[in-house]
């Protein structure tokens, strides 16, 4: 456990080097980690816990980025006592670069400002960052609507389905599992319940309703689609 975490450090290091962008586009690197850090040194996770993590860091306040960095610590010490110093280990190990790359930048900016080659560098990284953008779009949504499906999991894994034999449970594909009654009268709830939820979600930022009313409102939605009409529907047919 100790060996994955000293394993974690410099891959935390360059991912905190070589990404730009908002935190969605962290995801993939630190799905693409946690699995290293499982298949290779002996840390028990999987995907669902994996998932868990986006889950938790995405419906939480703060940088999404800095969130995953900080649970690296917990995860490799397989809930040992010290996995709790460890998350402050790494979210330190993580933050330190884009701390001393902010203090280069504040130096040079001037420099910057008027310097052909980076301002063509800035022109080069929009490109790149809206393709990244628009693949973890996919992603989501693919996650979101059809989770029996995997997008962009890694450069061997780019799409496919995921094999019912590795499905884990009480897992997201789990619950969804056509194979089962109640996993298919979800999967056909799960796409009303996306199509209400747009549409709900889209009226209620018109009317500037907070984010956070919106997000209760569509929680709600989903556990009385995907959990007590769901079970209603199976007992009547």
């Amino acid at each position: 456990m100790l060996i994955a975490l000293c394993i974690s450090l410099p891959f935390l290091i360059l991912i905190s080097l070589i990404v730009f962008g908002g935190g969605q586009v962290f995801m993939p690197l630190f799905s693409w980690l946690w699995n290293l850090l499982a298949d290779n040194f002996g840390s028990q996770i999987d995907n669902n816990l994996i998932n868990q993590v986006f889950t938790v860091s995405n419906s939480t306040p703060g940088v999404v980025s800095t969130k995953f960095a900080f649970l690296t610590g917990y995860l490799v010490a397989n809930g040992a006592w010290w996995g709790y110093l460890a998350m402050f280990l790494t979210y330190f190990i993580f933050c330190m670069p884009a701390i001393f790359s902010m203090l280069i930048a504040m130096n040079y900016l001037n420099k910057f400002k008027t310097n052909t080659y980076f301002q063509n560098l800035i022109i080069l990284f929009k490109p790149l960052i809206a393709g990244i953008m628009f693949s973890l779009a996919i992603q989501l949504l693919l996650s979101i609507s059809i989770p029996q499906y995997y997008f962009n999991k890694s450069y061997q894994n780019y799409f496919g389905s995921v094999p019912l034999k590795n499905v884990s449970p009480g897992s997201l594909l789990d619950l969804f599992n056509t194979s089962s009654k109640i996993g298919l009268v979800r999967t056909y709830l799960l796409y009303i319940f996306l199509i209400i939820a747009a549409i709900l979600s889209f009226i209620l930022f018109k009317k500037k309703i907070k984010l956070i009313f919106v997000i209760v409102i569509n929680i709600s939605l989903a556990i009385i689609l995907l959990e007590f009409l769901s079970k209603l529907i199976v007992k009547i047919i």
